[in-house]
């Protein structure tokens, strides 16, 4: 009898721990094995211009240490990145603050490719571009703008990185406040999106943006005004879209081709809403992700603030 009990008990307490495990998720889930220097990998992060306080200082340090052991070819900013209102010159001391004495790893010295959020048009986001002429790695050529990459066996990658501002009527209706927004013309811009990527014959197309397309965060409830360019995306085959805005981590797949990513964790953490049927994963954290790409398959990692692994996420063409 006391041999039953003790099976019973064997098998009761590795359920337990198993129902802990998928709940608790990190010290259970492991990053997919760094594919070396023929993937193409790079970060992710958002929302992180938090003046150097703590919060982003943790996932400043959490970069780097994942980087450590598989080096970013480049990372890449959703945007928000000077709180509270930009910065208004490319001598803003906010550059310091937030950025060159926080990001200071030997492996985040790659190129950052950035996009504009919300509180960088409250400042002078033409400050942001022209800063790409005095720093060796921050680009931002332009408010929108594409990068194409070759690697592994002669794959190939468009990155289309939009300003999604212009197309937020709340914005548009706070204009006082976004001096510089209603000179954007999302005309031009959703020619110039439309004909990337119908034209382009590339093995992967990503896009970013700032503001989400689906979102279980602090704005569920709230119009979603990128979703506009969701026939688009589907129609040409885009992978997948990546943005920030909302303070935390979330990876979405309705119907269609596009998986939707959400990585604004990277200075302050915001509470999640109830998770729509087709969310993967969704958590209110700080952290990054981390996409590595090679011979038709990407994973995307979802890190916290101690580098540990919240979520794998596995696109394969």
């Amino acid at each position: 009898m006391s041999n039953i009990f003790l099976a019973f008990s064997i098998v009761l307490f590795f359920c337990v721990s198993l129902i802990s495990c998928r709940e608790n998720g990190p010290e259970c889930m492991v990053a997919p094995e760094c594919r070396g220097d023929s993937a193409l990998r790079f970060a992710v992060i958002g929302d992180w211009g938090w003046w150097g306080q703590a919060d982003q200082m943790k996932v400043a340090v959490a970069l780097e240490k994942v980087a450590a052991d598989c080096p970013y070819d480049f990372i890449v900013s959703t945007g928000d990145n000077f709180y509270d209102s930009g910065v208004d010159s490319v001598g803003d001391v906010l550059w310091n603050m937030s950025y060159e004495f926080v990001y200071t790893g030997a492996h985040l010295q790659c190129p950052w490719y950035v996009v504009l959020g919300n509180h960088d048009y409250r400042g002078a986001p033409s400050a942001e571009i022209q800063y790409s002429q005095m720093s060796n790695r921050w680009i931002l050529p332009s408010k929108y703008y594409r990068e194409q990459f070759v690697f592994g066996s002669n794959e190939t990658i468009d990155l289309f990185f939009m300003d999604s501002n212009p197309y937020q009527k709340d914005l548009l209706s706070a204009a006082n406040s976004y001096p510089e927004l209603n000179a954007q013309d999302t005309i031009i811009q959703d020619g110039w999106i439309a004909s990337g990527l119908r034209n382009s014959s590339s093995s992967w197309k990503l896009v970013f943006g700032h503001h989400p397309i689906y979102t279980c965060g602090m704005r569920k409830n709230q119009i979603q005004f990128m979703r506009k360019f969701e026939g688009l995306f589907n129609e040409t085959h885009v992978d997948a879209y990546f943005c920030g805005h909302e303070h935390d981590l979330q990876v979405h797949k309705p119907s269609g081709t596009v998986t939707y990513f959400v990585s604004g964790g990277g200075g302050n953490k915001r509470a999640i809403q109830t998770p729509f049927d087709f969310t993967h994963f969704a958590q209110s954290s700080l952290g990054f992700m981390v996409v590595e790409i090679l011979n038709g398959k990407m994973t995307v990692t979802t890190y916290n603030e101690n580098g540990q692994v919240l979520y794998v996420e596995t696109i394969v063409h």
